[in-house]
């Protein structure tokens, strides 16, 4: 599943999947295909990512549960939150999850992959 997010350059993108997939939905990738000149990742007001330049590279979210920091292609990226310890790899929880732009105008397009195998939907749960 491919999620779109659209809006104007400069404003803040709310990632948040918690009420369509889960509490425990994961965000493995995201890719702009009309990117903001700068933007990065934010979870209350810490920075999981420094600023970053537009571009329309794919930014890999994956890595290890017990790491603190770690780096795709030359993009830094912080974990904040525990994640479960029975996987080899996770992405970012999206709970919480701001995709913060910087620009004066213009739109972006961004898309987003969650982690098929941390998604539930309300629905199931509820079934359950």
């Amino acid at each position: 599943m491919i999620l779109k997010f659209t809006g104007r350059f400069g404003s803040p993108v709310n990632l948040e999947l918690t009420e369509k997939l889960g509490k425990r939905a994961e965000l493995q990738c995201f890719q702009f295909v009309e990117p903001p000149p700068k933007f990065r990742l934010v979870r209350h007001a810490t920075f999981l990512q420094e600023w970053q330049e537009g571009n329309t590279d794919l930014y890999d979210l994956q890595h290890g549960p017990a790491v603190k920091e770690w780096s795709r292609h030359n993009h830094w990226f912080v974990n904040d939150l525990v994640h479960r310890d029975d996987v080899l790899t996770c992405g970012i929880l999206s709970q919480d999850v701001i995709m913060e732009t910087r620009s004066l105008a213009g739109n972006y397009l961004l898309l987003v992959w969650p982690r098929m195998s941390t998604c539930r939907s309300n629905y199931s749960e509820e079934g359950t």
